[in-house]
């Protein structure tokens, strides 16, 4: 009988190219070396408003990850040797890149061509941990019945992320065990996608309120602090943490209402979307960043543009298409050279530890 090939639905793909947008916005502002006297002046709540969405980003990406990661029952060895492949990739560029314009000391070069290990993206090391410990994670997972592993959930939830969006209080969390927690919640979704009756719309006005919380929250504290009591602007991006209520509930009403709209198979869209770790790597690296920002795209000088807005969009869609191209040009050139040089034996290591961990 012919095996039956699945087909990816398009719609998370654009959840997942959404997510990285965001990402590249939050930086926009993040790195854009702004300066405002007035927080509450319009150019500064817009930098604020493009600053929120970048937790709410990284969350999408692991939420989307561990929903299709959770059901596998072996190492996908393959996939993460071609990860840790093109994280060497990107690191031996950025290393030499960090040399030639002096953006990067000795010891900076050193632990960019050592990335994962030494953490230069934060983001990815955890990345990659979560790949690795997926087989473990998902006997986890399978081996609770759905009311042990929702239990596990509110535990965790409760001490993790209700606690500390009202209290300063994180019970041992890091960044590495949130995205454990955000994996475990796609996981737990996966398993009940089925019993989730909420239409689309439903899921869309919670995810919209979600943030409306975060925006009235971040405009009220930042007014307060104006106007009132100074230590309250420190306070103003208090509820966008990366382990906020507000963040977590935005993250999985969006992804299971896009779930529940009809799916759609767009190959052009799949194939944009596969170049989204790239786009990280490529924008979002120290030897980059200085050059990107404040450098080419000269962000700082429209701290008090009336242009700002046009500016901060204009500026991403740019970046974000120029790492498409770059990392699809990697993928048909390095990547097929790496599939061609060790694609044999990386398939017959995923055999040889998929048996010893007596997986067929």
């Amino acid at each position: 009988m012919e095996k039956v090939k699945k087909i990816r639905n398009t719609n998370i793909e654009y959840v997942r190219l959404l997510a990285i947008f965001l990402v590249i916005i939050n930086h926009y502002a993040l790195l854009g070396g702004f300066e405002f006297d007035n927080p509450l002046s319009l150019n500064a709540l817009t930098v604020q408003f493009l600053h929120s969405g970048g937790k709410f980003g990284v969350n999408l990406f692991i939420f989307i990850s561990g929903y299709y990661s959770s059901t596998s029952k072996r190492v996908n060895f393959r996939h993460i040797s071609k990860f840790v492949l093109e994280v060497i990739f990107y690191s031996i560029i950025f290393a030499f890149i960090g040399y030639y314009f002096h953006t990067l000391s000795m010891k900076g070069i050193i632990k960019t061509l050592a990335a994962i290990p030494f953490g230069q993206w934060p983001f990815i090391t955890c990345y990659f941990m979560l790949m690795c410990l997926s087989f473990w994670t998902n006997k986890l997972i399978y081996a609770l019945t759905e009311k042990q592993h929702l239990a596990l959930l509110v535990f965790l939830g409760f001490t993790w992320c209700l606690v500390p969006t009202f209290l300063k209080a994180e019970f041992a969390m890091s960044t590495f065990t949130w995205y454990m927690y955000v994996y475990l919640v796609a996981g737990y979704v996966r398993r009940v996608i089925d019993k989730i009756n909420y239409s689309p719309k439903t899921m869309f006005l919670i995810c919209a309120g979600s943030f409306g919380v975060i925006w009235l929250s971040e405009l009220v504290l930042t007014w307060v602090g104006v106007h009132y009591f100074r230590f309250a602007l420190s306070k103003a991006e208090h509820f966008r943490h990366i382990n906020s209520l507000f963040i977590l509930i935005a993250t999985v009403s969006l992804v299971i209402g896009v779930l529940k709209l009809e799916p759609k198979h767009n190959p052009f869209i799949q194939v944009i979307a596969s170049t989204t770790l790239g786009i990280f790597m490529i924008h979002d690296n120290k030897a980059m960043i200085p050059l990107i920002w404040t450098g080419i795209f000269r962000t700082d000088q429209f701290a008090g543009s009336r242009f700002l807005i046009l500016h901060a969009l204009g500026t991403c869609i740019l970046i974000m298409a120029v790492c498409v191209i770059l990392d699809l040009i990697r993928q048909q050139t390095v990547g097929r050279l790496e599939d061609k040089l060790f694609g044999k034996e990386i398939d017959d290591l995923d055999r040889k530890i998929n048996a010893f961990l007596g997986v067929k």
